[in-house]
C-alpha cells in the first residue's frame, strides 16, 4: 500500500534479473505522467521516463556480474498533482528465468489499428487518406521511390500511436560543431532535361566494397552532410535498427547516442528526427539502467519526445521528412519542379516503428515560430543530415554512449528544384549532383580522440544508393 512521507506518495516494489542480461521493465504510474528515475547518490543524472496515455513507462535494466543490490526512484505528478516516489528494490539471481519477466505490466500501445489498405492505391485523394489515418501518397509517376516505400506501409495493418507530444528539457540534439570543414568539390551542370529527369555527369568511379570517408572531423556528429542545393533541400528519408548501448568497468555514468534525420542546421533552424539510446552506470553497485525513445526536435526548442511510440533496442525505425500543404502535397513553382511555394507551409515528420507496426505523424509549421521566449528562424532547407550525435545534456556535451556498431539504410533526398524526384546519398565518394557531401567522424576537439569513425558502402536495401556504417571507439 502506498503510504505518506512528507507529502509525497510513496510505493515500493520488488524485482529480480538475470544477471548480464537486459531486462526491460514497464511500469505503471500516472496517466501521461513525465517521470524521473534517478538514484539517491547520482540525483545530477537522471532519466526522463515519458508515460503513455494509460501511464506505463518503460526502461531496460542490466546487473553486471558482480552486482550489488540498488534501489532507484521514479518521481511523479500523480492524480491532482500529488507528488509521486515509486522506490524499486532491484537483485540479480541467476536463477531468474530469462523467459518470462515480472518486471512487466500489460501494457498494450495507446492507438487505433489501422488495417491495410484495400483496393486501387490510387483512388483516394490525401485529404481522405489522412481522414482514414493513412499517410498521404507520393507521386508514383515522379517519384516511384517514395511511392513504393508508401505503398509496402499502406499494405500491412499499423497501429496509429496517440499523437502525443512530451517536452525533454534536459537533451538538445544540437547544430553541428567543426572545426573546419572539408567540401568535395561541386561540380558545374548543366539544366535537367526535363522536370522529371536529370542530367547527372558524377565521376564514374567504380563503388568500392566500403570507402571510409575521412574529409570531416566534428565534435558533436558523425555521418553524411549535404548542403549547397541547387534549390532547397525538400525531403529525407532514413532507416535504422536502435542502437543498443553498453557501459562496461570505467563508463561515464551518464551516455547517450541518438540516430537521426534531419533538413537545415543553425541554432534557430533544423527540424530533425530520430532514436535516442541513454545509459546510465552506477558503478558502487554494478548496475546499468537504458532509455530508448523516438524525437521529434526543431531548434531551438527543446525536443518532444512520443509517449505513446515505445522502441527497444534493435527495433527497425523509419523516418521521412519533408515539406507540404496540411495535405500532405507539396507544390512547385513550375507545377512540378522549380521550387516550393508558400503553400508549403509545413514540415511532416513520418516515424514507423517496422517491428511493432507502429505509426505516428505530424507536422511543424515552416513558419518561425516563438515558444517560451525563445524564436525560431523558419524553414531554409539549405542542409540535410544522416547522424549519429553524443547530445548535449543538462548544458554540457554527454558522453558518446558505447554503441558498437550502428548503420543506416535507405538513405534519400529531395532537392525542391526537381519537384518530387529523390536521390540516393551516393557511396563512391563523389560529389552529389547538386552540392556538397561531406563525410565525418566524431572527435572530441578537447583532447583529440576520436569517438568514432564512419564509412559508406553499397546498400544491398537500396541498389542506387548507400547505407552508412558507424564504429563506436571511445565515450569522450
Amino acid at each position: 500500500m502506498p503510504e505518506e512521507t512528507n507529502q509525497i506518495k510513496v510505493t515500493r516494489s520488488h524485482h529480480t534479473v538475470l544477471p548480464e542480461v537486459e531486462a526491460r521493465f514497464s511500469i505503471r504510474t500516472h496517466p501521461k505522467a513525465v517521470c524521473y528515475l534517478y538514484h539517491d547518490q547520482f540525483k545530477h543524472h537522471r532519466l526522463q521516463l515519458d508515460a503513455d496515455d494509460n501511464g506505463v513507462i518503460r526502461f531496460h535494466a542490466k546487473a553486471r556480474k558482480d552486482w550489488q543490490p540498488v534501489e532507484v526512484h521514479v518521481e511523479y505528478a500523480g492524480e491532482n498533482g500529488v507528488p509521486h516516489r515509486h522506490t524499486l528494490s532491484l537483485r540479480g539471481d541467476t536463477n531468474h528465468p530469462a523467459a518470462v519477466s515480472p518486471n512487466e505490466v500489460d501494457a498494450p500501445v495507446v492507438g487505433t489499428q489501422r488495417p491495410a489498405l484495400e483496393g486501387d492505391p490510387l483512388a483516394l485523394s490525401n485529404r481522405e487518406l489522412i481522414t482514414r489515418g493513412y499517410p498521404p501518397r507520393p507521386d508514383p509517376v515522379k517519384s516511384p521511390a517514395r511511392y513504393a516505400r508508401w505503398h509496402r506501409r499502406v499494405s500491412q495493418p499499423y497501429t496509429a500511436v496517440n499523437p502525443r507530444l512530451e517536452r525533454h528539457p534536459d537533451v538538445s540534439f544540437s547544430r553541428l560543431r567543426m572545426p573546419e570543414r572539408v567540401n568535395a568539390p561541386t561540380l558545374p551542370l548543366p539544366p535537367p532535361r526535363s522536370p522529371f529527369r536529370l542530367a547527372s555527369p558524377t565521376i564514374p568511379l567504380p563503388p568500392p566494397l566500403a570507402r571510409s570517408m575521412f574529409n570531416g572531423n566534428s565534435n558533436n556528429w558523425s555521418g553524411a552532410y549535404l548542403n549547397q542545393p541547387i534549390n532547397q533541400f525538400s525531403h529525407i528519408q532514413g532507416d535504422w535498427p536502435v542502437p543498443a548501448v553498453f557501459a562496461f568497468p570505467g563508463a561515464p555514468s551518464y551516455s547517450a547516442a541518438a540516430e537521426w534525420i534531419g533538413l537545415d542546421n543553425s541554432g534557430t533552424d533544423l527540424y530533425q528526427s530520430g532514436t535516442d539510446s541513454e545509459c546510465i552506470f552506477f558503478p558502487w553497485f554494478n548496475w546499468v539502467f537504458t532509455n530508448y525513445w523516438i524525437w521529434i526536435e526543431t531548434l531551438p526548442f527543446a525536443p518532444w519526445g512520443v509517449p505513446n511510440f515505445p522502441v527497444s533496442p534493435g527495433d527497425s525505425i523509419s523516418v521521412d521528412i519533408f515539406v507540404a500543404d496540411g495535405n500532405g502535397m507539396t507544390w512547385y513553382q513550375n507545377g512540378t519542379w522549380g521550387g516550393l511555394t508558400p503553400q508549403d507551409n509545413s514540415v511532416w515528420f513520418m516515424l514507423y516503428n517496422n517491428t511493432r507496426f507502429l505509426s505516428y505523424w505530424g507536422t511543424l509549421p515552416t513558419a518561425p515560430q516563438t515558444l517560451d521566449g525563445q524564436s525560431s528562424t523558419g524553414f531554409t532547407g539549405t542542409t540535410a543530415e544522416f547522424i549519429i550525435e553524443r547530445p548535449v545534456y543538462n548544458g554540457s556535451q554527454a558522453a558518446l554512449a558505447n554503441f558498437g556498431l550502428g548503420v543506416m539504410q535507405n538513405c534519400w533526398y529531395g532537392d525542391a528544384q526537381y519537384g518530387d524526384q529523390e536521390f540516393p546519398l551516393g557511396a563512391d565518394g563523389s560529389s552529389p549532383f547538386d552540392g556538397s557531401l561531406t563525410y565525418f567522424n566524431m572527435q572530441n576537439f578537447g583532447n583529440g580522440d576520436l569517438l568514432d569513425f564512419a564509412f559508406s558502402a553499397p546498400d544491398p536495401t537500396s541498389p542506387e544508393g548507400s547505407e552508412i556504417l558507424w564504429f563506436w571507439t571511445n565515450y569522450q
